[in-house]
């Protein structure tokens, strides 16, 4: 393993928009201690801090991609903040991971909330999604 390479956990469009496809060691891993919320009228999921947890994808990124997808994720703009969480990857091989989530001015302002979403709709996002699903099916069961 490169140690220039930095983990991301890509939940949402990182998924459905293929944007794992040229990323090196990719996986499934699980995330605790979160929950994905897919709200309505919206056109991507957050993860949100719970005691629950789901499938998403484990890849690897050099700095350069980092930055460009803090970009995607308006981390500057304080839409979205780049932390680090415990994942497990197969086997129940614990790991850790970059995931981004909502900062609270973001949570405030769209009114995000886990009843907004109790069976994780993003789902059925991921069964449209070709590439990853031929690839992962194992992140719809």
């Amino acid at each position: 393993m490169s140690l220039n390479l930095i983990p991301i956990v890509g939940y949402g469009t990182f998924i459905t928009k293929n944007l794992w496809i040229d990323k090196a060691n990719i996986e499934v891993c699980l995330v605790k201690n979160f929950t994905r919320i897919y709200p309505k009228g919206s056109w991507f999921p957050y993860a949100l801090r719970s005691n629950g947890s789901f499938k998403a994808l484990k890849f690897d990124v050099n700095k350069q991609e980092l930055r460009t997808l803090d970009l995607i994720e308006g981390v500057n703009e304080g839409l979205f903040e780049r932390v680090s969480t415990e994942i497990f990857l197969k086997n129940n091989v614990k790991s850790s991971a970059f995931i981004y989530i909502p900062t609270p001015n973001t949570i405030r302002s769209e009114n995000l909330s886990l009843e907004l979403d109790t069976t994780d709709r993003w789902l059925k996002e991921i069964q449209k999604s070709p590439k990853a699903l031929k690839r992962f099916p194992e992140l719809i069961t």
